[in-house]
């Protein structure tokens, strides 16, 4: 039996108070950062934690355990209790609904917090580590980015939500291998050769010959009507003798 694996990359889905955002988590392109993300989630450490940054038509950011708390001027300050290096990827690129990781200064100072792209942000490109993308719950994206912030009226919580956003529940389905056994795999060595349409003709075929020897070896008068048939065709007669001077004929038993 011949089987072909592919990898079934894992799934996130966040739950908000503005609605549901599911992506495909880059497991083999960014194998580090899709890691981390995949142990914070399912340890529930996302479970409650606010959008602290929204900016309209670029990103919208989340992942700061200290949205939890009643200080609104911490935000954005904190993490989780490790970090993870740079894991930059020249064909993972912020696209639309691109899922990053944030950071400081230090490019290997990302721990928990994201972003979403509300559209491409190509000026992201290998600065940030990309690691998903939005399937499901564009428009939530877009949703969230127009919020209204409170801007200048709070100059240093300008790109803050003026009312909370929270991600109620984060959730991932762990990728898996998906085994497809190959066309013909069931069938034996020969099944792969008879699978589709070439394949049925090539099959009708050769039942066909194969009628037409069976009936030749066991039905005498239909043997001889193709004898007579054979010894009008000049060339045909004389292959036919030759072959039987060669080849000594079955003595009846």
């Amino acid at each position: 039996m011949s089987v072909r694996s592919t990898w079934v990359n894992a799934t996130v889905t966040i739950v908000t108070t503005f609605g549901t955002v599911v992506a495909m988590l880059y497991e083999e392109g960014a194998p580090i950062t899709t890691a981390n993300f995949i142990n914070l989630s399912s340890s529930g450490f996302y479970d409650g934690i606010k959008f602290h940054r929204i900016v309209d038509d670029f990103v919208i950011q989340t992942g700061d355990p200290n949205s939890k708390d009643s200080n609104p001027y911490n935000d954005g300050t904190g993490g989780s209790s490790q970090t993870i290096p740079l894991e930059t990827n020249d064909t993972l690129l912020h696209e639309d609904g691109a899922f990053g990781m944030a950071r400081s200064t230090d490019p290997n100072s990302a721990s928990s917090q994201f972003y979403i792209c509300d559209g491409a942000q190509p000026g992201l490109d290998g600065n940030y580590a990309v690691f998903g993308i939005t399937i499901e719950g564009i428009d939530v994206v877009r949703t969230i980015a127009s919020q209204p912030v409170n801007g200048l009226r709070r100059p240093l919580l300008q790109e803050q939500p003026v009312n909370d956003i929270v991600m109620t529940s984060v959730t991932v389905s762990l990728g898996y291998w998906n085994n497809t056994t190959v066309p013909g795999g069931d069938s034996g060595g020969l099944g792969g050769i008879f699978a589709g349409p070439g394949g049925t003709a090539l099959f009708a075929l050769l039942l066909l010959l194969a009628v037409a020897a069976a009936s030749y070896m066991f039905v005498p008068p239909l043997r001889e009507k193709i004898r007579a048939g054979l010894r009008r065709i000049p060339k045909v007669s004389a292959l036919t003798g030759a072959v039987r001077r060669i080849v000594p004929r079955r003595q009846p038993r």
